[in-house]
């Protein structure tokens, strides 16, 4: 309940001061382990790409987040949990492989981080790793102008126009358990990314309603 009640307020918020537009919502499996895959060029990332899939959504938020224990009860109560930046964190892998178990949708970045010029960066092992171990479909997602809104190293936001743009859910197969194929998996929704980036001026999506 708290958590679609401050979704969909600050969903509304972004439409009024971002003009955010959601391409593709209708390409989201309503039901099943889902990972949402977008790029990450902002801090925004996290708010706009829970706002592009009409179901809950649970991220990784660094560690340091949860300190200030009146933020960290208003960030679990939208589903976020922790991760911690230095080197891996297993207990954070546990928690999301967990949730997509239990066939709930959970959020990681492909890229790892943020881009540094706004550009795609190469994928890191981790999302193929969550898709072998849960059995997790991929619904790769373009978010345009995130970067320009809110750019590295900025507080104060920029009212430019952001745009998400929802791909076509990826499946894989379950068992692995190489780096190599955990690689491979990555690749392949880094390769969706890059296709919907290049497609996102053409009509191929229908809006949301």
């Amino acid at each position: 309940m708290i958590y679609f009640l401050a979704r969909n307020f600050l969903k509304a918020l972004f439409k009024i001061c971002f003009r955010l537009k959601i391409v593709g919502a209708e390409n989201c499996p309503r039901r099943g382990p889902l990972i949402i895959a977008p790029n990450h060029t902002s801090f925004l990332d996290p708010l706009i790409a829970g706002f592009a899939v009409p179901r809950p959504v649970s991220f990784m938020a660094r560690e340091s987040l949860f300190r200030n224990r009146i933020f960290g009860k208003i960030i679990s109560s939208v589903n976020a949990f922790p991760l911690k930046r230095e080197g891996a964190d297993p207990g954070a892998m546990r928690t999301a492989i967990g949730k997509l178990r239990k066939g709930n949708a959970v959020l990681i970045f492909p890229e790892g981080t943020r881009s540094k010029d706004g550009n795609l960066g190469a994928p890191k092992a981790g999302i193929g790793f969550l898709s072998a171990m849960s059995g997790a479909k991929i619904l790769p997602c373009y978010i345009q102008g995130s970067a320009g809104a809110l750019p590295k190293g900025a507080v104060i936001p920029r009212f430019k126009k952001i745009t998400v743009y929802v791909g076509k859910p990826l499946q894989f197969g379950t068992g692995v358990s190489d780096k190599d194929s955990y690689m491979r998996v990555a690749a392949e929704v880094m390769k969706s990314i890059s296709e919907l980036k290049n497609n996102s001026g053409l009509r191929i999506y229908r809006d949301e309603d």
